[in-house]
């Protein structure tokens, strides 16, 4: 028999069985810890985790792969880690990464391993100057000698993701096809080059630019630099069959990819570079279009660490959006169109033809210097593109949209799970999503759409590409003849009544039901092909204008729902660094002040209670108690600012009572809404603990005022008990007034978060309606 002892997010679990697979061990971990590996509101939704041991070889966590690692009969437990894989840092909810700011870091304490970014690591670190430097985990509320490192199991896990995304398993097969080799060249640099183009983009003429920023364009022109010096050789080589010389320029293109001898990993040097490009152009975005928030969250993250006071406000934030939100005018901010679809289903060149550009466009790889455009992704018939690559494009009408090529799908998941194709899909964080696919529409496809338009409530269109087979394909089997060799007289009698055929047959997925849209598409990618689809083009109507014309008539709502979920990652973004990870090092405070209150049983919900006003206060969401509001009339500032914007919202999307009755409500009856809290106002201090934790923070403001008469009604004879355990409800209080302050700091934040995209909008709208009155009068 196995014996088992599994440990997920602290909380230990015994399994006892005669286990003959993995599968079936990973079936009952599951079951036993579902409310922490399954998000249940939502089902869809399903988080990965791993099973994780100490090998005594290496004295490293591995993975278990193998059921015969766990000893039988031996009478021992073996210690089995369920970790579940975390998409985001614990406090500041950005997602992990490779890059440095973004490393998957645990923990050291073997039963929590709750895990942080390594910025967080570190900006606790620096702020715990009480235990020398320590770090301090938020959550099992231990110091630790021992710091917060890498996790290298969950990095490990990071690179297979990123090798799978920037096409690792591709390289394998190059080397024996010179062709195949010059493309991949290609593609690498045109990755890169798009890369820097969308960066230099985002830079404002006169921003300043980090040095960290001006050495990455360097490594990134350099790369790119070495890439083409190595693909003008592979192609002198083409046609010599030297496949000595061929395997050399090989092995030079891998140790290039690689980087330097330090990098273990393959083609470490390239997806470091696309990365950190990446992560540096979605924050010089919030530079360009939200200067103020940017100056802002500069300001307090440099004072968090020489201050003793925590600066931020919540008001200040919201006025710093205002004030930014003035500065974008609705037309200027480029709406984002995402096209998806398994590998090679034509959303490159869709793109290509969406930005009527011809798809036989060439890059100068003899020239040294690189080219000022890169008209697109590029164009393969394996996995090309291998991470978004944007593309803004402006029409005629002044329309402008970022079209954004996202990778192909190589997987068939069915749930959103961390690191598979919805992942990317959220990711990409587009107005509008079109589905592009060339034969069939399934299962995969479907949830696709239902995940775009339920969970990221956008919109998504569905294009069938490479129309033009399905076409010769069918004229071929209901006339009889082959398209191409039959008179025109025949085309034209039929044409029409194929092309119907073919949207009928077009119209249908895998299952036989009807899809309600769909544009008929082709655009091929060799010329002779493209000669005999242009022949097609003058006897049947295609959709490809109509899906232009559609995208350049986009509504004014598709902006203005871009700048608000600008505003929306802006905000969140402040709050998460500023708010979230700069207030948690006080729940030390609280929890100490809990302890000292804990020699009276239960009282510590009263401090818990002050905890969250102070947590408010702070935050500038109060401008004082209830009770000295009650006793001075003095209003608070931020419900005030709020009130002005006179906003509908359905208060039951609040996870605290904090902005309640701020709103107007939308739909939604307030009767029963209100907390009853007269019966607790005469319960005695006994009382109040056994309500326990059930009690709303509403009802202890009932309560707040008449306590101290309540605790003097206590008998000697219970103070006396309780100080015999004062030890053990200190620890206890301690520990739990710590979990509870850091998660009403969280929910906190959250509401904040949700309040700033109703006021972003309401913001938007108002400023839009008076620019068009303002020149209806001119």
């Amino acid at each position: 028999m196995h014996r088992i002892q599994a440990i997920c997010l602290g909380h230990k679990e015994k399994f006892i069985d005669n286990y003959q697979s993995i599968e079936k061990l990973e079936a009952q971990v599951l079951e036993k810890y579902r409310k922490y590996l399954v998000q249940t509101n939502v089902k869809e939704i399903y988080v990965p985790f791993i099973l994780a041991y100490k090998s005594e070889v290496t004295g490293k966590e591995e993975i278990l792969t193998d059921i015969n690692v766990i000893p039988k009969n031996n009478g021992q437990w073996f210690r089995l880690y369920v970790k579940r894989i975390w998409d985001t840092c614990c406090v500041c909810i950005s997602p992990f990464g490779i890059v440095p700011d973004q490393l998957p870091c645990e923990c050291p304490i073997e039963d929590c391993s709750y895990q942080y970014c390594s910025k967080c690591v570190q900006s606790i670190k620096t702020c715990n100057n009480i235990n020398k430097a320590q770090f301090y985990c938020l959550y099992c509320q231990n110091s630790c000698m021992n710091d917060a490192r890498v996790n290298e199991l969950l990095l490990s896990l990071l690179w297979q993701k990123y090798s799978v995304k920037y096409g690792i398993d591709l390289l394998s097969s190059t080397n024996i096809m010179p062709g195949a080799l010059s493309n991949d060249i290609s593609s690498r640099i045109i990755h890169v080059q798009s890369l820097i183009q969308t960066l230099n983009g985002k830079i404002n003429n006169d921003a300043f630019i980090s040095e960290s920023v001006q050495l990455l364009i360097v490594r990134a022109s350099t790369f790119i630099k070495n890439l083409k010096r190595i693909k003008r050789d592979v192609d002198k080589l083409i046609s010599t069959n030297n496949d000595d010389e061929l395997n050399h320029c090989f092995t030079i293109y891998l140790n290039e990819l690689n980087g330097n001898h330090d990098k273990v990993r393959k083609c470490e040097n390239f997806i470091e570079i696309c990365e950190l490009l990446l992560y540096e152009i979605q924050q010089l975005e919030m530079k360009k279009f939200f200067p103020s928030l940017n100056d802002k969250m500069n300001q307090w993250e440099n004072t968090l660490f020489t201050s003793d006071q925590f600066e931020p406000k919540i008001i200040d934030v919201f006025r710093s959006l205002e004030d930014d939100l003035g500065r974008n005018i609705i037309p200027s901010v480029s709406c984002r169109i995402g096209l998806i679809g398994e590998t090679s289903a034509g959303k490159t060149s869709l793109a290509l033809a969406l930005r009527r550009i011809q798809d036989n466009y060439t890059i100068d790889f003899q020239s040294k210097e690189l080219p000022s455009i890169i008209l697109s992704s590029p164009i393969g018939v394996y996995k090309s593109t291998y991470c978004q690559l944007e593309f803004e494009h402006q029409y005629n009408n002044d329309k402008k949209v970022i079209f954004v090529d996202i990778e192909g799908s190589t997987d068939n998941d069915l749930y959103v799970k961390s690191g598979n194709y919805f992942d990317q899909i959220k990711k990409a964080d587009c107005d509008l999503y079109i589905i592009v696919f060339d034969h069939s529409f399934t299962d995969v496809h479907r949830q696709w759409q239902q995940y775009i338009v339920t969970h990221l409530n956008r919109t998504c269109w569905i294009v069938r590409s490479k129309v033009d087979e399905l076409f010769i394909r069918t004229f071929k089997q209901d006339v009889g003849q082959d398209f191409y060799l039959t008179d025109e007289m025949t085309r034209k009698k039929y044409a029409e009544k194929i092309m119907q055929r073919v949207r009928e047959l077009g119209i249908l997925d895998n299952k036989g039901k009807e899809l309600s849209h769909v544009y008929f598409t082709f655009i091929s990618d060799e010329n002779h092909i493209r000669n005999q689809n242009l022949s097609i083009q003058t006897y049947v109507q295609f959709d490809l204008e109509k899906l232009i014309n559609d995208i350049i008539n986009l509504p004014i709502s598709f902006h203005e729902n871009r700048l608000q979920q600008m505003a929306i990652y802006a905000t969140a973004r402040i709050i998460n660094i500023c708010f979230r990870r700069g207030y948690t090092l006080n729940v030390m405070k609280y929890k100490i002040l809990a302890g000292f209150a804990a020699v009276i049983p239960f009282l510590d919900l009263v401090p818990r209670y002050f905890a969250r006003e102070r947590i408010r206060q702070k935050f500038g969401v109060n401008t004082c108690s209830y009770f000295m509001k009650w006793w001075t009339g003095e209003r608070d500032e931020f419900h005030d600012y709020l009130k002005e914007f006179n906003i509908e919202i359905d208060e039951s999307n609040f996870k605290t009572s904090a902005l309640k009755n701020t709103f107007k409500l939308s739909g939604v009856s307030s009767e029963g809404k209100v907390t009853n809290t007269s019966s607790i106002a005469v319960k005695t201090a006994t009382g109040i603990g056994a309500a326990g934790v059930s009690i709303s923070e509403d009802g202890l403001r009932t309560v707040g005022i008449g306590t101290t008469h309540t605790v003097r009604g206590l008998s000697v004879g219970l103070i006396v008990v309780s100080a015999l355990l004062t030890a053990g409800m200190c620890a206890w209080s301690a520990v739990s007034n710590g979990k509870q302050m850091y998660d009403y700091l969280n929910r906190l934040c959250d509401d904040l978060i949700f309040v700033s995209g109703h006021v972003a909008i309401k913001i938007i709208k108002n400023n839009h309606e008076i620019r068009d009155e303002f020149l209806n009068q001119t």
